[in-house]
């Protein structure tokens, strides 16, 4: 029947197919695999990431929860999270960047939310927004998304959490950036409290490490290489598993004579359970400045089976004194 069709058409149209299929039978080779491969394929993936807190300790990196990237500003000033007012409208602001030399993204969609003050708590949704992500060491990168945000009527502190939520990503883990702060400027000792929720289906087991750990300042950019080189793609596992033997890379234990109390110490919660967890941080004797207490809550235990630890969440206290 195939035949006969080819036999009906035109008689330049049967001798262009004939042309073709000639060609198509010279360019395969017996004993060879006749599907076509491309042998230089054009598949270009952006990596648009925030400081990922999960991600980065993942890797076995110390992390802040005072974040970098995202700032809460009011009238264009920047506010702490941890003195926000009831019911007033603030822009929430996140810097975000993107790994890849050859991959920008337009129309990346950055979504805001906030939590009540602790780890696990209920996620409210604050808007979603877009920008326009240029590649690493590109003029629009990095990319900055702003949000206005009023706060609840009711006062308290609460929690910021940015999402990137890419149409293609070559790194799923560093799209979750939480500013999750509190100051407690008080004497001796300094008393305060986080709510503590199993966000899971299951019944589990908490832990807390504390430690002292602060960003330091950014190491310096490499030397620029010579006119009309390429800049090498650096992979970014590499960097960070570089930065981990670093003495900077490392959790920074609490000052001596610091103390931390944690109660409870041990909590165990049903899924969806909910506890108020007490911090009581005393300074030493004469202490005046200022000192950065990171507290990071672990799942150690899953309906009594050991596992993990897996990182829940955590909070970074600031204690000022004079």
């Amino acid at each position: 029947m195939l035949r006969g069709l080819i036999v009906g058409l035109p008689a330049a149209l049967r001798a262009l197919l004939r042309r073709l299929c000639s060609i198509h039978r010279r360019q395969i080779r017996p004993g060879t695999d006749q599907c076509n491969t491309l042998n230089s394929p054009v598949v270009r993936i952006p990596d648009p990431l925030i400081y990922d807190q999960y991600y980065l300790m993942s890797l076995g990196l110390p992390i802040t929860w005072d974040n970098p990237d995202i700032s809460i500003r009011l009238g264009g000033a920047p506010v702490s999270p941890s003195s926000l007012e009831a019911d007033t409208t603030y822009t929430v602001v996140a810097r975000i960047w993107n790994n890849s030399l050859d991959a920008p993204i337009a129309g990346l969609p950055v979504i805001f939310s906030y939590l009540s003050f602790g780890i696990g708590t209920q996620s409210h949704p604050i808007g979603q927004t877009k920008v326009n992500l240029g590649v690493k060491g590109g003029p629009d990168q990095p990319a900055f998304a702003s949000m206005a945000w009023t706060t609840p009527a009711v006062a308290g502190h609460y929690c910021i959490q940015v999402k990137l939520d890419p149409a293609s990503d070559a790194n799923w883990n560093n799209n979750l950036g939480q500013e999750n702060t509190h100051v407690a400027a008080t004497s001796s000792p300094a008393v305060s409290s986080f709510d503590l929720r199993n966000d899971t289906d299951q019944r589990q087991t908490y832990e807390f490490r504390v430690d002292s750990f602060t960003l330091g300042a950014l190491p310096p950019c490499p030397p620029p290489q010579g006119a009309g080189t390429v800049p090498q793609q650096v992979n970014l596992l590499s960097r960070l598993a570089y930065l981990a033997t670093q003495p900077g890379g490392r959790p920074t234990p609490l000052p001596a004579g610091w103390q931390v109390t944690i109660a409870p110490e041990h909590p165990q919660l049903a899924a969806s359970e909910e506890v108020s967890v007490q911090i009581t941080i005393e300074p030493p004797a004469g202490f005046s400045g200022s000192q950065v207490v990171n507290i990071h809550a672990f799942r150690t235990e899953v309906d009594g089976r050991a596992v993990g630890p897996i990182l829940a969440g955590g909070v970074t206290y600031t204690v000022n004194a004079s």
